[in-house]
């Protein structure tokens, strides 16, 4: 079974980029105009993630074809039904493709979204690096996964514990494993997945991961996020959690609280919101408080403290994306978009900036609008 099924016109431009192994992984077919790729959709029936290129001809203004990547994913997807596995769309011009700004790769799920796919990329490395944790995710969770149904549902259900433990590895014996599920079951994963095929299974929980879960603070944190739970600066962070690759017996604590499930590096790398707070817990109950045990744990890594502010955040950009600067919560506005999910707290904006960005103005929620002063015309 092919992990990845590729449509291009020619793929051999994107599987130049691949090395090794990782062309094996995918299986590419070459479009032709006026043809029918009967052999590409019998082998796409069986793969884990459909990749198609946009711009399926290199005139793609021909008359006797207009076909492209997308039309294409939606015929093959009308003839699978509830059975597609991952999609994405990607493209050398991928901004013409999709006819709007991208924006940072944060926001990349929502243009992804709008077009029925779970993500699309340029043809780069980075992109191709993302396809492949694509593809071993699908596989993990395909296998791991295994939802229970009535017999002639498409639908089945599985149990909160199976997919925090089996899938995304939540450690078992670890004092925070429960407080941990916990946390996965508020970011509202979804209960109800196909059983059609393992790969359509696997598909929704790839879909809520790269759209609910990464872009924003969940029950996983990026560097900067997980910095401000130790009360440390994030670039401190990122020098603590550099060196315990090298050093993981003597900082085996904070090693415990990285995630290495699906998708653990696909916009980064990642820590479990438990196990942050909880080794912050026992940071601050240790003997001598927790700046000599912070202290201990640094080691030689020079750390430097959030002295001095009362109510630290990290302050996001004109996206909604969040930045590695730390503000007081009091020069910042809570600003959010119809693209962020219920669940997810909003964004903290600076102040100033959204007094001369009426776009960000109109997004700040209500309990905050008051501390904006906007300019009058």
């Amino acid at each position: 079974m092919p992990d990845i099924v590729y449509i291009d016109d020619k793929p051999e431009d994107f599987m130049a980029v691949a090395e090794g192994e990782q062309k094996s992984k995918i299986q590419p077919f070459s479009y032709e105009e006026n043809e029918n790729p009967e052999e590409a959709f019998a082998a796409a029936k069986r793969a884990h993630v459909w990749l198609f290129d946009f711009f399926l001809f290199a005139n793609r203004r021909s008359e006797a074809n207009d076909e492209n990547g997308l039309s294409l994913f939606q015929k093959w997807r009308a003839a699978v039904g509830g059975g597609r596995p991952t999609t994405v769309l990607i493209s050398s011009a991928l901004e013409s493709a999709v006819k709007e700004p991208l924006g940072p790769v944060e926001r990349h799920h929502v243009v992804a979204q709008a077009r029925g796919v779970e993500w699309i990329g340029d043809k780069s490395g980075e992109t191709l690096r993302r396809l492949l944790e694509l593809a071993d995710g699908v596989n993990l969770i395909a296998e791991a996964l295994q939802p229970t149904g009535e017999d002639g549902k498409k639908f089945g259900t599985y149990e909160l514990e199976q997919l925090c433990v089996d899938v995304l590895g939540v450690p078992r014996e670890a004092e925070w494993a429960h407080s941990a599920q916990r946390h996965v079951d508020r970011a509202r994963p979804p209960r109800e997945v196909p059983i059609e095929s393992p790969a359509a299974t696997a598909r929704v929980i790839i879909g809520w991961l790269i759209s609910h879960v990464l872009p924003y603070p969940s029950f996983l944190l990026t560097d900067a996020q997980a910095a401000l739970r130790l009360q440390i600066m994030p670039d401190s962070f990122r020098s603590l959690a550099d060196a315990a690759k090298v050093d993981e017996q003597h900082r085996a604590t904070l090693t415990a609280c990285r995630y290495t499930g699906p998708l653990a590096e696909f916009l980064g790398r990642r820590w479990w919101r438990a196990g942050i707070d909880d080794l912050a817990w026992q940071l601050s109950e240790a003997e001598g408080g927790f700046s000599a045990a912070l202290e201990t744990l640094a080691g030689d890594v020079p750390v430097e403290r959030l002295d001095g502010l009362d109510e630290p955040v990290l302050v996001s950009d004109a996206d909604l994306v969040e930045t590695s600067e730390v503000a007081e919560a009091r020069e910042c506005v809570r600003i959010t978009d119809e693209d962020f999910p219920a669940n997810v707290e909003p964004a903290w904006v600076r102040i100033a900036d959204v007094r001369e960005n009426r776009d960000l103005a109109a997004k700040v929620i209500f309990e905050d609008r008051d501390l904006v002063e906007m300019a009058t015309s």
